[in-house]
């Protein structure tokens, strides 16, 4: 008899939600110890499992009794759990036809209980707390309860670690920026300094046409600073909407580059 796999209704979504998160899943095991510890003890069972399922695979990304890393989505017990709104309990699992033959079943672990609640993020299921032991359990309401506050968690934590993680790429980005910014000025800067130590240099041997071409080169290459620290400062406004036509054109690209080097080369060339 062939036995058809629970997809959630939502299953696209659902993974796109899943995907969202971009986490390794081998990086988590310790991020999630003590939970899937506190579960097993609060269930009174020797096994808690953090399990994150995606299209074809199930990802432990945290144990407590049972070193796994990943099964065959189609293996496991816990498609059923993210099928489901509540939870998925089954007492005995050699006695349920979709899992007495199950490698979890019939080989030296010879589990028998499960208990799975669905790790719910925004009204998705994108995996499940489960607890599992080789005798039956009943679990009270009081319990049940607490393992739903501890799944709760699980997806908080997740949520925290995902902003965490965006804010550390932020950070990145903002010292690329940054020294791409100060790589920028450094020209525009030794420029203006450079033609300053000519005129300073040469004192009253100056030419007073050539002190007055260095002058408008500093001007240029000063003003040139300010509109990149105008770029800058609207660089987020702009980003939010399309690049205007005349914004970025070859003309444009070929007038701020003489302002930026000009002076650079004429302090050369004076040198």
């Amino acid at each position: 008899m062939s036995i058809s796999e629970p997809i959630p209704a939502n299953e696209l979504d659902r993974i796109l939600n899943l995907s969202d998160f971009d986490i390794d899943y081998s990086n988590y095991n310790d991020k999630f110890k003590d939970l899937a510890r506190l579960a097993a003890s609060v269930a009174g069972t020797e096994i808690s499992l953090v399990n994150l399922i995606d299209s074809f695979t199930q990802w432990t990304i945290s144990s407590h009794g049972l070193e796994i890393d990943q099964m065959a989505r189609e293996e496991s017990v816990c498609q059923y759990t993210i099928a489901e709104n509540n939870h998925f309990e089954i007492g005995d699992l050699s006695k349920d036809v979709r899992f007495k033959d199950k490698f979890y079943v019939t080989n030296d672990l010879k589990l028998k209980y499960y208990y799975g609640i669905p790790l719910n993020s925004d009204g998705y299921s994108i995996g499940a707390l489960c607890l599992m032991d080789t005798s039956s359990k009943t679990l009270s309401p009081e319990k049940t309860e607490l393992l739903k506050i501890i799944a709760d968690e699980i997806v908080n934590r997740l949520k925290t670690y995902k902003i965490i993680e965006s804010l550390r790429k932020k950070a990145i980005e903002a010292t690329d920026t940054k020294n791409k910014v100060a790589h920028d000025i450094r020209g525009p800067l030794g420029g203006i300094i450079g033609l300053a130590k000519i005129i300073s240099e040469q004192g009253k041997e100056n030419n007073m046409d050539e002190v007055l071409e260095f002058i408008n080169l500093i001007y240029k290459s000063g003003h040139s600073l300010l509109e990149l620290a105008d770029e800058i400062l609207s660089a987020e406004k702009k980003s939010e909407g399309p690049m205007k036509g005349d914004e970025l054109n070859l003309r444009v690209f070929k007038e701020k580059l003489e302002k930026l080097y000009i002076p650079q080369a004429k302090t050369k060339g004076a040198g």
